[in-house]
């Protein structure tokens, strides 16, 4: 190799999405914005991923915005830090974040309530829906005895 050039290389192929290994598994997604809003404009996140819950992806408006951050902690001689716990950056394979976290009106907005020390009847659904209704439209309300007590989707 040519002096002067980085030693790292890189199999992955470049894309606006990186992946983020050895994350602290307490870490925000305020963090994670936090380290990646220097090189661009991040548009998506997943944070506490992964079986140990260490791990993110976060995804840039553009991908020479990743291509920029890649480039900066492969050749720093400081690497990539949240909460002083050193963190692993790579290209990640998947070319956006797909994660629900779209507005109310997407498919996978259920709430399950459990009301604990009252009898079915004691709550009625007109009460239910005027709580639930003050943070948004409220789609459908079904109840239900279970064991952990009356229920409420």
């Amino acid at each position: 190799m040519p002096s002067g050039s980085t030693q790292f290389r890189y199999t992955q192929t470049p894309s606006k999405v990186l992946h983020l290994r050895n994350m602290p598994w307490e870490s925000t997604e305020e963090e994670l914005v936090e380290l990646c809003k220097p090189f661009g404009r991040v548009v998506n996140t997943m944070c506490n991923v992964g079986a140990n819950r260490n791990q993110a992806f976060v995804e840039f408006a553009d991908q020479n915005q990743a291509i920029s951050m890649v480039s900066y902690y492969a050749s720093s001689s400081e690497p990539a830090q949240v909460r002083g716990k050193t963190v692993y950056i790579q290209y990640s394979n998947r070319q956006e974040i797909t994660n629900n976290k779209g507005t109310g009106d997407s498919s996978g907005n259920v709430l399950l309530v459990t009301f604990e020390g009252v009898q079915p009847n004691d709550v009625s659904i007109d009460v239910i829906h005027l709580v639930f209704s003050a943070f948004g439209f409220v789609h459908k309300i079904a109840t239900f005895e279970k064991a952990a007590g009356f229920q409420v989707t």
